[in-house]
C-alpha cells in the first residue's frame, strides 16, 4: 500500500495510487492518516451502499473536516476556561500581597 522514495511516499486508496510529498518524519503519520481514510472511505462504502470512490472520499473528507472543526473547538473552550482560571489564580494572589 505504501512505496518511500526520497521526495515523499507512494500510496494506495480505494485501488488508486497517489504520490505525496513529505518529509521522512512525516511519513509514518501520513501512513496513519492513510490508513484511517482508507477504512473510513470503505465503512462509508458498505454502509451507505456507494458505488462511487470518489463519493465515499467526499463524504470521508467532510466527516474528517466537520470532526477536526468540533476537536479545534473544544480546545478553544478548554483553553478560555484554563484562562479564567489563571486569571482568578493571578487575582487571589495579588490580593494576598
Amino acid at each position: 500500500m505504501f512505496a518511500e522514495d526520497p521526495k515523499g511516499i507512494s500510496i494506495e486508496i480505494m485501488g488508486k495510487q497517489h504520490q505525496f510529498s513529505c518529509s521522512a518524519e512525516q511519513a509514518e503519520g501520513l501512513k496513519q492518516a492513510v490508513d484511517s481514510l482508507a477504512a473510513m472511505c470503505d465503512d462509508i462504502k458498505q454502509q451507505k451502499g456507494m458505488a462511487s470512490s470518489e463519493r465515499a472520499l467526499l463524504v470521508a473528507s467532510v466527516n474528517l473536516s466537520y470532526s477536526l472543526l468540533m476537536a479545534n473547538n473544544e480546545i478553544k473552550r478548554y483553553q478560555h476556561g484554563q484562562d479564567a482560571l489563571i486569571s482568578t489564580l493571578k487575582s487571589a494572589l495579588y490580593q494576598t500581597d
